[in-house]
């Protein structure tokens, strides 16, 4: 047993350390109170300010950097154009529209009931309470010898498929991508065209970012008892968990790409 969890361990370890990536989001608690609406729950829940507030300034550092040789006038151009099209309110609201529009009858509620009070919304704030002691790149160090059991590594491991993090990760880089192509498109009439990752490639990033996230849950879900995992996996393997689950990911991308259109559209004028 202890052989295998720690072959198990070192699988994801080599897949973290070639899988991270900066669109994973950090967590940003909303102030107590904030959310007034079943909608808000669950935007929050996913940490959703995490995504949106730091995007302009990342996005604007991103085309920067894919350009190479961006012109100070360019620059001058590119930053109130970003802060418009990636206006943090803005995302949100565009997240919660699209939701909200592809929502099934009583969907909304029914989250939001166990977001706010049930199994997930323990690990949420039991998670979100906890300090690790040491960062997550000397955690693996230290546990490469001393690897959580195999039974945890899968609980967690089926816990982070039930939310697609690995998918929503490398859906969110893709999404950004383009958006960062469309806006390079604007400035500058030589701009290359988004190519999405397709074939072998797709399936081994989203093999590593998968690992991944396993890796990450393990190290910030370390105090979160078995039975309390398996409890919020249930709720998101549920009919409406993964509705829940695959509708906010298709929402954020969504609302990168748009972003990314209002900030061309504001350059080509």
């Amino acid at each position: 047993m202890i052989h295998k969890a720690r072959l198990l361990f070192a699988l994801l370890l080599g897949a973290t350390a070639c899988g991270s990536s900066d669109t994973a989001p950090i967590r940003v608690t909303p102030p107590a109170g904030s959310s007034t609406q079943p909608i808000d729950l669950l935007l929050d829940h996913f940490h959703i300010e995490s995504i949106v507030v730091p995007r302009g300034r990342a996005f604007t550092r991103q085309v920067a950097l894919m350009i190479g040789d961006l012109r100070d006038e360019e620059l001058e151009r590119l930053v109130p154009a970003v802060q418009h099209g990636f206006d943090p309110e803005k995302l949100r609201d565009d997240v919660a529209t699209y939701m909200l529009e592809h929502a099934p009858d009583g969907y909304v509620e029914e989250i939001a009931g166990w977001v706010d009070g049930g199994a997930s919304a323990d690990v949420d704030r039991e998670a979100s309470a906890y300090e690790p002691p040491v960062e997550l790149q000397e955690w693996l160090e230290t546990y490469t010898s001393e690897p959580p059991s195999e039974e945890r590594i899968r609980l967690v491991a089926r816990w982070s498929e039930a939310r697609q993090e690995g998918t929503f990760f490398l859906l969110l880089e893709q999404a950004i991508d383009e958006a960062a192509y469309e806006v390079w498109g604007a400035l500058r009439s030589d701009a290359r065209d988004f190519d999405s990752l397709g074939g072998d490639a797709l399936f081994e990033r989203l093999s590593r970012s998968s690992w991944a996230a396993v890796v990450t849950a393990l190290h910030a879900h370390e105090p979160v008892s078995d039975t309390l995992m398996l409890d919020s996996t249930l709720e998101y393997e549920s009919e409406a968990g993964q509705w829940y689950v695959e509708t906010y990911q298709l929402a954020v991308a969504e609302a990168m790409r748009a972003a990314g259109e209002r900030v061309a559209r504001v350059l080509t004028r």
